[in-house]
């Protein structure tokens, strides 16, 4: 029987525990800020910009959304960067991704302008924080039955991407069977079937189809905003995560988690 994990209602597990440490914090005359810079109208990235606020608000931090239109000039954007940098009241800043039109080619350089001890987002070079979707991947799979593996083999898809690359490195710290590949790897199906652990970020629809995975493996989806896996997986697969309501949330919760971090 296939386990689906139930996102949100983690997330609201973790949301508890923050809330009771920023509550401490406010008490001591520190109120938790978290900036979000959003550029254009992209739908969904509205849409998460709002839920991120959501979350905020339930927890007690203050969350401060600043617009710009699509055609931002690249200097404002760093103006307002480190405008925030160099703001107390401000712990956390973030850049909505993905940028829209030709700023997409400038996001590392604008990302790596906020200040590393505000970059909650864990998305900069010298970031002192784990990235909130690789934090949230982690936490993700010690709920899930990996510990029934003494060595389990784990294959990430996308491995070189925004997500898949920082995952890769976190996840050599604890496993030693691991192997990273994406979307263009030949025989792709043969490589991804021979994992215990199948996660996918290739951020391609339906790349993963139902023979492309193992028996009884555990399927991580963080492919936006539809997913990777195709939905006839879940007849094979032990554990799986849905898009939406999966990954998520539990990165939202790992976001606050660390502009928590970063307010002490």
């Amino acid at each position: 029987m296939t386990t689906i994990f139930a996102g949100k209602d983690f997330a609201r597990e973790l949301e508890q525990k923050t809330h009771i440490k920023v509550k401490r914090l406010v008490e001591k005359g520190v109120r938790p800020k978290l900036v979000s810079i959003l550029v254009g109208d992209d739908p969904g990235s509205v849409l998460y910009t709002n839920l991120k606020k959501q979350a905020a608000q339930r927890v007690g931090i203050d969350f401060e959304t600043v617009r710009y239109p699509a055609e931002v000039p690249i200097s404002r954007l760093s103006g307002k960067i480190k405008e925030l940098n160099g703001d107390d009241k401000v712990h956390g800043i973030m850049v909505q991704l993905p940028l829209p039109g030709k700023l997409k080619s400038v996001t590392e350089y604008l990302v790596n302008q906020i200040a590393p001890k505000k970059d909650v987002d864990g998305l900069t070079n010298d970031s002192p924080y784990i990235s909130a979707t690789v934090k949230a991947i982690l936490e993700i799979l010690d709920q899930s039955p990996i510990a029934n593996y003494l060595s389990p083999k784990i294959c990430v898809v996308g491995a070189s991407g925004a997500v898949g690359n920082p995952l890769v490195k976190e996840l050599k710290k604890r496993y030693s069977d691991l192997v990273g590949c994406n979307s263009k790897t030949r025989d792709l199906g043969a490589v991804t079937k021979t994992a215990d652990v199948l996660i996918s970020a290739a951020g391609v629809p339906g790349l993963v189809k139902a023979d492309m995975v193992k028996d009884g493996a555990i399927v991580i989806d963080v492919g936006s905003p539809k997913g990777d896996v195709d939905p006839v997986v879940l007849t094979k697969a032990s554990f799986v995560t849905p898009v939406p309501g999966g990954v998520g949330p539990v990165t939202i919760s790992c976001l606050l988690e660390n502009l928590v971090s970063a307010c002490k």
